[in-house]
């Protein structure tokens, strides 16, 4: 399949059961977006009525469609391929929450944590979301961090002030393939089809979805606001206070509430939900302001992982870049089983003025900050090469870093140290390339807030983060 109506097909992004969604280019722009093909499973094209498939297909974009909301990616067009099969277009965006937190096909893992703030920010711009569906009679009943796509907020300038807060991202709800008018009847779907997902799907609405309310899509919330805070799911009976340092009986409070059985103890609305999740927001506020009145003697951060002589490595870091498939790089790369450097030294840099920093492991120099916006793989080699042309910080020799140089960048989780204190490093530049490529299409990168690395398409927007390991041409 090379096109889809005018929409040349770039790679295929996923699959479910009702469809398939395909990563496509816009014809003259070339503006990239996702391309939604009714492509019922084997499975459910057997068993379900098609011509109900498509009008609930059809049903699916009008909804989306339907709503102007910041929190719910647009639909911009809907049409049927030369087979005529309806389609509908929407918005791209490279990162999702799911892959965010490392979530795999066993839900029930252990995944990957947000810091605290950032994980506030996620549910309460999901509960805006949902209040907004909700004022329109539109239940989702598949909240889920897959189903939450993340656009790094634009215009956060450059980086220049290494104390400011972290940017935060966008979170833009998709796939309203399960959703349900109020009142609307269950058509098309076979009789005990499972509705939302597992783990995440209120108990009342795996078993009878057609009388499931609001309340549903709050559960829902609730269980993936834990998932973002602790790493695991509520239903394995462990509080969030005891997953998580720092997090008190006021979450405990609260997702006893939200995730509760019985949706009558549940936030009666998503209105409600926004509510108690900004009070919460300005709690954990006043917990880190106390926290951080505190002295930090003896917070110094401790080598994390194997010991001295994995660190006694650094000097010989890989800089030539390398081709790595999927396979193997975790073992290539010396990364755990949530793709996290087995090993960091945390305060291994010094400045060297403002804007470079001295790695006293390598000798390496880094950029403090990095590009000043996020930028295709293309465009970080160019922002590279202008380093060069400038001669950046009297230096030349500036470039991409490997995986294994950006993965000295990474700290473990954020503890009590790293929210008090301002890091080295400026916190815009989150996600950056790496020069490893994963084939010819895609290339690794790191993520240096949450510390773990992955890949993405090249035509992915990060930020860069330049290396070099020459000193001043002059005695700067």
């Amino acid at each position: 399949m090379r096109t889809i109506g005018r929409y040349a097909v770039l790679g295929l992004l996923g699959r479910g059961g009702m469809g398939a969604v395909f990563k496509a280019a816009m014809p003259r722009t070339g503006r990239v977006v996702a391309v939604k093909l009714l492509l019922p499973a084997e499975q459910l094209a057997a068993t379900a009525d098609m011509a109900e498939l498509r009008r609930g297909f059809y049903r699916e974009a009008r909804l989306m469609a339907s709503i102007r909301h910041p929190g719910v990616a647009q639909v911009l067009d809907v049409d049927e391929d030369a087979s005529g099969r309806p389609f509908f277009v929407m918005e791209y965006y490279c990162n999702n929450l799911g892959a965010q937190l490392g979530e795999g096909p066993r839900v029930e893992e252990p995944c990957r944590r947000l810091g605290v703030e950032q994980a506030l920010l996620v549910a309460r711009q999901l509960a805006a979301a949902l209040a907004r569906l909700h004022h329109e009679g539109i239940l989702h009943r598949d909240v889920k961090p897959f189903n939450l796509m993340l656009a790094e907020r634009p215009g956060l300038g450059t980086g220049a002030d290494f104390g400011g807060g972290c940017p935060l991202d966008e979170v833009k709800l998709i796939d309203f393939g399960l959703s349900r008018l109020r009142g609307e009847r269950e058509a098309g779907r076979p009789r005990g089809a499972v509705v939302g997902s597992p783990y995440y799907a209120a108990p009342e609405q795996e078993a009878d979805p057609g009388r499931a309310d609001e309340r549903a899509d709050v559960f829902s919330a609730g269980v993936t606001l834990f998932r973002c805070l602790t790493g695991r799911l509520p239903q394995e009976g462990r509080s969030a206070s005891s997953l998580r340092t720092g997090l008190d009986a006021s979450f405990d409070a609260f997702f006893e509430r939200c995730c509760h059985v019985d949706p009558a103890r549940r936030p009666a609305s998503a209105r409600s939900l926004l509510a108690e999740l900004d009070e919460l927001a300005a709690h954990w506020a006043r917990l880190r302001q106390a926290a951080c009145s505190l002295p930090l003697e003896g917070m110094s951060p401790e080598p994390h992982g194997p010991a001295p002589a994995v660190w006694a490595q650094a000097a010989a870091l890989r800089s030539r870049p390398l081709r790595q498939p999927l396979r193997g790089a975790r073992e290539r790369f010396g990364l755990d089983a949530l793709w996290r450097p087995v090993a960091c030294l945390p305060e291994r840099f010094v400045p060297l003025g403002g804007a470079v920093l001295r790695d006293t492991q390598s000798g390496r120099v880094w950029e403090r900050g990095g590009s000043p916006y996020a930028l295709t793989l293309a465009g970080a080699r160019a922002y590279a090469d202008r380093l060069n042309a400038e001669g950046f910080a009297g230096r030349r020799g500036w470039r991409l870093p490997t995986v294994d140089e950006l993965a000295t960048l990474l700290l473990p989780e954020p503890d009590l140290r790293q929210l008090c204190l301002p890091g080295l490093f400026s916190p815009v530049q989150r996600r950056l390339w790496s020069a490893d490529a994963k084939s010819f299409v895609a290339a690794w990168y790191v993520d240096a807030e949450h510390g773990f690395v992955w890949w993405q398409d090249a035509t992915c927007e990060f930020h860069v983060r330049c290396v070099t390991s020459q000193e001043p041409a002059t005695g700067v």
